[in-house]
């Protein structure tokens, strides 16, 4: 009778959308091909999205291996599933991969820990896994002789054999003989060579793997692909920047195009490329190109994702331009992470310069290509005051579409795990939810946590969580639109710089007490102190639009404008008058502007307004200031006051391509006079 085999790949349903297994699916696509381990194993399930503890050991039976797929959305999840799973099957071998497990280099102590797992595995999964299969088919199988492992010294026959201490998981840089170890201690054995070919390996999309997981999935799916492996840059504050994975592997197109036929076939509504730098090779256009003929014929992928070549902004912009114009991607992600020139050292990290950022940003707008800035809160030698300067920065040069920018999460197996890089900073961890939001907060996902780092030797806490409620009001204010067209109308009409105008709004809202801007500050602030206390996740909750759904902060601050938006304009005008000299019509004016060009799901578009002064002009060309009655034009969809697809739709999924702006035309125009 063949071995029962259990994967667990566990992810988050987002949006109605489920995350095929896409790793475990590797895993299990190459072992199959193996014909010691089809004779003699069964693959019996893979859980892939988060279930009710008691329901999945409801569906498991008899397991012989069960492998867990570890990231930080699943870890806790991860470890008590395991520990039940061990409890009622002792005999069962239970393996931990992925990358929340922590590197050969740092996993003693871990079996004292997790005295329930057996195995782990380091680096690439498909041929490791194969071999623990294959070892525990002998009748006296030793682990500690399959490479890429961390075993405890239980599973080790020979207990005089030397543990290995390998140098960045390449190569052992020296022995070590442990006398009298105890069971739970760490033995480590040697590295797992790098696969050498990506297109010799099996896939789940083409030898019928995922045809059977999908028969009786009750969601939409998303999906992986890899047109490659690896990456050659070294961040300190990304995984992948480990030296393991430094040297990029390839797949052919034949294979890779029979795998997009797979998900066009299967109707997947978003794919996302693993490539950490696309755009770097020549048959990336082929790619694109077959992607986007594919939604052409079928619909289907509807959406596209990919991590695009760094510093190479210009080469790729052909690419993202076919699939923006496709409607599969949200532009082209120019990922800064900071514009401090000592946190760029700490971080091992180079950027575009000044004059070439500027020089992309135009580029983009010139071909009406979307861009967006990836900026990180928290790295090294980073202050309260260059964030705010970066951010800032970053708008000067004329980026007005998008910023991401994100808390840094401390990876287990980056330098931000490694004890004399913390001391080194000063960096402090502590434990909050998982940091992203939009996810009904429930009983089955409130204990997964995720370390991020709030202190550092030019950073405190209070700094932190300043530049966080910084972050929320230029994200709610600029990138999602309730300010921007003022504060570009300033700059253009009167000099006033973006610093100058976002440091008043917030000396305002926290100065102007009870009013709708100071409450939304307050309602923020309470937000995040219990997320840094990790009774709550990342951003609020709304409860008027979805019961325990977090929002991003700023996503919840724009809902709640929408739904009070004439006393948030009240404080608007209030903040004009006590900080810029606007005539009295003008500034009515403006404001009015503001509140038509940005989308209003209580409004039935187009709607018409005339103005007396040619505003929209001096936001989008830099013109200067003249009467001129004008009548503009403003379209956006219609949302017949459904808060949640709103929300959705133009504040979560369309941020990027900045989806909450409205398209404004020119009607008819009358005689200019001068101001």
């Amino acid at each position: 009778m063949k071995k029962n085999v259990y994967f667990f790949e566990i992810n988050d349903v987002l949006a109605n959308q489920a995350k095929l297994p896409y790793s475990t699916g590797l895993i299990w696509s190459y072992c199959q091909s193996i014909k010691d381990i089809d004779d003699n194993f069964k693959l019996e399930n893979i859980f892939w999205w988060r279930q009710d503890t008691d329901s999945i050991m409801d569906q498991i039976k008899d397991p012989f291996i069960v492998g867990f797929s570890c990231f930080v959305w699943n870890w806790n999840n991860n470890v008590e599933l395991a520990k039940k799973i061990k409890e009622k099957y002792p005999s069962c071998i239970i393996e931990f991969g992925g990358w929340q497990v922590p590197m050969s280099d740092r996993s003693q102590g871990f079996f004292h820990k997790y005295p329930f797992v057996d195995i782990l595995v380091h680096g690439e999964g498909e041929i490791i896994f194969s071999n623990i299969l294959k070892e525990s088919l002998k009748d006296n199988p030793d682990f500690s002789d399959i490479n890429g492992c961390s075993v405890p010294y239980r599973l080790v026959n020979d207990k005089s054999k030397p543990s290995n201490v390998l140098l960045h998981g390449l190569r052992i840089k020296e022995t070590e003989l442990k006398k009298s170890p105890n069971n739970l201690d760490t033995f480590v054995t040697p590295p797992q060579e790098r696969i050498k070919d990506l297109t010799s390996m099996p896939s789940p999309y083409l030898n019928g793997l995922f045809d059977e997981l999908i028969k009786d999935c009750k969601y939409e799916l998303e999906s992986t692909i890899e047109t490659t492996r690896g990456c050659p840059y070294s961040c300190s504050y990304c995984e992948i920047g480990n030296q393991y994975f430094q040297k990029v592997k390839t797949n052919k197109l034949e294979k890779i195009f029979a795998e997009i036929d797979w998900l066009s076939k299967n109707k997947v509504v978003f794919v996302y490329n693993a490539d950490s730098n696309f755009g770097m090779f020549k048959d990336h256009l082929q790619i694109t190109e077959y992607l986007v003929k594919k939604k052409k014929e079928t619909g289907y992928p509807q959406k596209h994702r990919c991590d695009w070549a760094k510093d190479q902004a210009d080469k790729v912009i052909n690419l993202a331009k076919i699939f923006y114009d496709a409607e599969m991607d949200k532009g082209i992600t120019i990922a800064l992470q900071s514009l401090n020139k000592d946190t760029l050292k700490a971080i091992r990290r180079r950027n575009v310069d000044g004059g070439k950022l500027s020089e992309f940003l135009t580029l983009y707008s010139k071909n009406d290509m979307p861009s967006y800035v990836e900026l990180i809160l928290g790295l090294p030698e980073e202050t309260k005051e260059s964030f705010i300067k970066g951010i800032s920065r970053v708008i000067e040069l004329g980026q007005h579409n998008y910023i991401g920018i994100y808390p840094l999460t401390a990876l287990p197996n980056t330098p931000f795990g490694d004890p004399k890089y913390l001391k080194q900073h000063g960096i402090e961890i502590i434990d909050t939810y998982p940091a992203f939001s939009h996810v009904d907060v429930s009983e089955i996902n409130h204990y997964e946590r995720e370390h991020m780092v709030v202190k550092t030797n030019t950073m405190s806490i209070s700094d932190y969580k300043e530049c966080t409620l910084y972050r929320w009001m230029f994200m709610f204010g600029h990138y999602l639109g309730t300010t921007q067209f003022i504060s570009r109308f300033l700059n253009n009409h009167l000099g006033v710089t973006y610093s100058d105008f976002y440091m008043k709004f917030m000396d305002f809202m926290v100065s102007k007490k009870s009013s709708f801007c100071s409450d939304q500050l307050l309602k923020t602030q309470h937000a995040l102190d219990l997320v840094m206390k990790a009774q709550a996740p990342w951003g609020r909750v709304v409860d008027s639009v979805r019961e325990n759904f977090a929002w991003d902060f700023e996503e919840a601050t724009v809902i709640e404008i929408m739904k009070n938006k004439e006393i948030f304009f009240e404080d608007i005008k209030t903040f004009l008058n006590l900080n810029f000299k606007l005539e009295n019509t003008l500034l009515v004016e403006l404001i009015k502007y503001q509140e038509l060009a940005i989308l209003d799901p209580n409004f039935n578009y187009p709607i018409h307004h005339k103005f007396a002064f040619n505003i929209h002009d001096v936001i989008y060309n830099n013109s200067p200031l003249i009467q001129n009655s004008i009548e503009l034009s403003f379209t956006g969809k219609n949302y017949e006051g459904d808060y949640y697809e709103y929300g959705k739709e133009t504040l979560w999924w369309g941020r990027r391509v900045a989806a909450y702006k409205n398209k404004v035309e020119k009607l008819s125009s009358a005689v200019m006079i001068s101001v």
